[in-house]
């Protein structure tokens, strides 16, 4: 038993060894992130890099090597990352209060550093956007609303810049995060556009307008329509910018697109035990 013991006493030493190593690494990344912030000019600038946030996931996910369950990395570092990111400034974090996991789905992916602000109404969460009472705004993807929210993005400076959560699946329950910023491409994405029409088309009309545009249409993810006319929010392979040429090709004399972001696809990771998504209740009218 004594030598049992010496041997334990011997592994936890290491181990505390390791942790020192962590939190000495933690120092220097803080270090690094106070660099950062002094390169933008000390104004702090953009705080939420969705893209970039995957980029390093990606990266990481990939060099696990041993019995490290790749979700722990995810979310380790999904907490490291929005705690520097409050590090640079003020970042605040807002969640429409339906559907009711919302908010919890929004607190576990940016950590539990500031609670989510729940929010009565879309208007309303659109307007503290607005107004900088939320840094970014957190809405029910549109397959799990009962509003058509998404009809906003686009406007006043608004974009769609991730998904959430960043693991399993683009189709299973999930929120789309709006900021008043450009979209952030990590490199392996999916982009998205809101058009209006004057009159409903069907949706092989729709997807021939995009076949003709020179744009790569991935799915609808959502629509709505009434006597003004019909409105989709189309889900594109296609990179896009606002000067770009298919985008009036796309709309023709009859149609109105605005870019409304878009997000990286989620990382293809083994869900842990008890984990699975959960199949959603309804889905977009056909």
């Amino acid at each position: 038993m004594e030598g049992s013991e010496d041997k334990l006493t011997a592994i936890r030493r290491q181990l505390d060894a390791i942790d020192d190593k962590l939190l000495d690494l933690l120092a220097e990344r803080a270090r690094k992130m106070a660099e950062v912030q002094a390169a933008k000019g000390g104004s702090g600038g953009v705080l939420c890099r969705p893209g970039r946030e995957m980029q390093i996931l990606r990266r990481l996910t990939k060099r696990i090597d041993g019995p490290l369950p790749a979700d722990l990395v995810v979310r380790i570092w999904r907490d490291v990352v929005t705690s520097f990111t409050r590090l640079q400034g003020n970042f605040t974090i807002g969640a429409l209060d339906a559907p009711e996991w919302l908010a919890d789905l929004a607190q576990r992916h940016f950590g539990l550093g500031d609670a989510v602000r729940r929010v009565d109404g879309a208007s309303r969460l659109f307007s503290m956007l607005a107004d900088g009472a939320v840094s970014i705004a957190v809405f029910p993807s549109p397959e799990d609303s009962d509003t058509p929210w998404w009809t906003r993005i686009g406007r006043d400076g608004t974009q769609v810049i991730a998904r959430i959560p960043v693991d399993g699946t683009e189709t299973q329950p999930g929120g789309l995060v709006v900021g008043k910023q450009a979209f952030d491409p990590s490199g392996d994405d999916r982009h998205l556009l809101n058009v209006e029409f004057d009159e409903a088309l069907s949706r092989p009309k729709i997807a021939k307008r995009f076949a003709d545009a020179g744009i790569a249409l991935e799915r609808i993810l959502a629509e709505t329509s009434d006597k003004t006319g019909q409105s989709i929010l189309a889900v594109c392979a296609t990179p896009l910018a606002a000067n770009d040429p298919r985008l009036a090709t796309l709309a023709g004399k009859d149609a109105r697109v605005r870019l409304a972001g878009g997000y990286a696809l989620p990382l293809a990771l083994a869900p842990a035990a008890g984990n699975t998504p959960r199949a959603r209740n309804k889905g977009i009218r056909r």
